[in-house]
């Protein structure tokens, strides 16, 4: 089976999920698996760390893949006009087709967005009567936005309308930055110049609508608004959205079909398809809309999707709860497979690194030729033998054996927090929006981060995890419980959190002491006492990593050092621990109970000395250790 890559930049916007519906209605009828690349442009601007997402441009290898579809606006909106073709050609080892922009030497498919452009601003001037239309537009370099300001000064040379330095309102492409750059040119009703406003994005018309509300003008009695991409939700929007539409899917899908033109015959010369734009005319504009059974069908689907969204949100906040516990890397597969598999994923393949890599903002990512499986887990058998084995993500990027779910693209995307890179992800997507999962898999990244086990493999962290792991040394051990002693704890603690704050990592120190030992020791006896201790112990290291340091400061206090936890993290970790203490107590049959006051302080790479943390954190806990006195009484 043929592999056909899409490259996008994510699958939240309507514009890459036309896209893939169009790619993916080809590659359905003629039986090839589509993967989805979620990639960024080389130095992408937006977000501090968004750049990380062109990683996954090194996967889409001529081992990996039969060809490529590369979303070039998206791809290039960054880079110079001078450096485009040099940009896509870095893929020209792989039959390739570029979408959205013509590159010689390479098959192209655009949309004829001039010729719909123009339409719609004779629709306004002809039909609406508009006499003062202003484009709002972001500053790029982009083919297309230079197309459609093309076609607006044609316009208005066309109709003897002078341009001038109130024709045009720079803005980007999102709805945020539309309200601001409208509030610095019109700060109230009174000062609105023009009678209709032609935008770029529907994004971009939607934040102009809402500006509009806010000052008292009305859309289109006073000012007509119109946008661009046909997003699904012009069509339930008040008013409904004047849009152009320019056949993304059509576009994707002609685009496959010329990609397998190279598949039949490697010599076949490039060529370009053009897709005509179509312009939408709705409520917006002035124009009353009359629904279709498909706009209404559209709209149904839209409005449940919403209130299925409330419910997906709030299951995500107790999934970034547990993600961010302190957890063993069992404990921590465990969740994260069950997580997945709820939000509807049939398919996953988990692939991390051996060690993480350092990935600047300037700096030329280098793949390496080793990933070791974390998960893998598909409706279409069980993997779980795949766990750990290890694949060259060069040539062979998920395990040979294993079979994504069928009729479902492969998403593909990196895995990472902040600067460094910690492998990969490809899945199969479920019933949720395409954004979540990007959110779902960057919550990953963060617990991968968090969790020393994964994301610290220097050679002071695999010492400390020795002898965390081992205590081989006696004079830093507890002879009754075999964590470390105060001395031990204040060494190997330290380090630790030294070890972290090198990596510009926060996280806790908790201090903790037993309730009621005296008691115990008192009513049942030293050795019971000593049981108690010991059990408190089991319990801890159970809840904990196996890389955070425990240690036992002396008779019933107890302190962790457990860096990447939060404050929320920590709460989270409290809960599982009493959970645990209570099942001890219920089946244990000795006449105590068990229970240990907690508490914590974060250190941080300006706040980070143990003997401060520990002060700090003892203090915490007694507020607690009052709680648990109050309860006993």
């Amino acid at each position: 089976m043929k592999k056909i890559a899409l490259l996008v930049q994510d699958l939240d916007s309507d514009y890459f999920t036309f896209m893939v519906d169009g790619a993916k209605r080809y590659c359905d009828e003629h039986g090839y698996q589509l993967h989805i690349y979620i990639i960024r442009g080389k130095n992408w601007s937006h977000g501090s760390f968004d750049y990380q997402y062109y990683a996954a441009v090194k996967l889409a290898t001529k081992e990996n893949l039969d060809g490529i579809l590369l979303a070039t606006n998206t791809y290039c909106q960054n880079a110079p006009e001078s450096k485009r073709v040099a940009l896509v050609k870095e893929f020209s080892y792989l039959p390739l087709v570029s979408i959205g922009a013509i590159i010689p030497g390479v098959s192209s498919v655009v949309s004829d967005n001039k010729a719909a452009f123009k339409q719609l601003l004779n629709h306004l001037a002809d039909d609406h009567q508009k006499k003062s239309i202003v484009l709002m537009m972001p500053v790029s370099t982009s083919v297309d936005i230079i197309v459609r300001r093309q076609a607006f000064e044609e316009f208005l040379r066309e109709r003897g309308i002078p341009l001038d330095d109130k024709k045009i309102i720079y803005a980007d492409y999102t709805y945020e930055d539309s309200r601001e750059s409208l509030m610095h040119v019109c700060p109230d009703k009174g000062s609105v110049y023009f009678d209709a406003i032609v935008t770029c994005s529907d994004d971009l018309a939607f934040g102009c609508i809402a500006y509009f509300r806010e000052i008292g003008v009305s859309v289109p009695d006073d000012v007509v608004v119109t946008g661009f991409d046909n997003q699904r939700r012009c069509l339930y929007s008040n008013p409904e959205l004047t849009s152009i539409d320019q056949q993304i899917a059509l576009l994707a899908y002609n685009a496959a079909e010329l990609l397998d033109k190279q598949f039949s015959d490697a010599t076949v010369q490039p060529e370009t398809l053009s897709v005509p734009s179509i312009p939408l005319f709705r409520e917006s504009c002035g124009c009353p809309h009359s629904q279709t059974q498909e706009d209404m069908r559209n709209r149904f689907d839209t409005e449940e999707l919403i209130l299925h969204r409330k419910e997906v949100v709030a299951h995500f906040h107790f999934f970034l709860q547990e993600m961010q516990a302190s957890l063993s890397l069992t404990e921590f597969k465990r969740l994260l497979i069950r997580n997945l598999r709820d939000y509807g994923i049939g398919s996953c393949v988990i692939c991390l690194y051996d060690d993480p890599i350092y990935y600047g903002k300037n700096d030329n990512f280098v793949l390496p030729d080793s990933a070791k499986v974390l998960i893998a887990f598909s409706t279409q058998g069980k993997y779980e033998y795949l766990e750990s084995s290890v694949t060259n993500p060069k040539t062979q990027m998920v395990p040979e054996d294993f079979l994504f779910e069928p009729g479902k693209p492969v998403v593909v995307s990196s895995l990472f927090n902040t600067s460094f890179q910690y492998g990969y992800v490809a899945y199969t997507p479920g019933f949720i929006e395409p954004r979540m999962y990007e959110l779902i898999f960057s919550a990953t990244g963060i617990a991968l981060a968090s969790n020393r086990l994964l994301s610290l493999k220097d050679a002071e962290t695999k010492k400390l995890a020795d002898v965390n792991e081992n205590l081989k040394t006696a004079s830093v051990t507890d002879a009754l419980t075999g964590v470390f002693n105060r001395g031990g704890f204040m060494k190997y603690g330290s380090k630790a959190i030294k070890a972290a704050v090198k990596e510009g990592r926060s996280g806790a120190v908790i201090f903790g002491d037993m309730d009621h030992l005296k008691v115990i020791n008192d009513e049942f006896g030293h050795d019971m006492g000593d049981v108690a201790i010991r059990a408190e112990v089991a319990v801890l290291r159970k809840m904990l990593r196996d890389s955070d340091v425990i240690g036992r400061l002396g008779g019933d206090e107890f302190a962790i050092v457990a860096p990447g936890l939060t404050e929320s993290g920590f709460m989270h970790l409290v809960t599982r621990i009493e959970a645990e203490a209570d099942a001890y107590n219920r089946t244990s049959g000795h006449p105590f109970t068990l229970s240990i006051s907690l508490g914590m302080s974060i250190f941080t790479p300006d706040d980070y000395d143990l003997g401060c943390m520990l002060k700090k954190a003892d203090e915490r806990q007694y507020e607690q250790k009052r709680l648990h006195h109050r309860t006993r009484a």
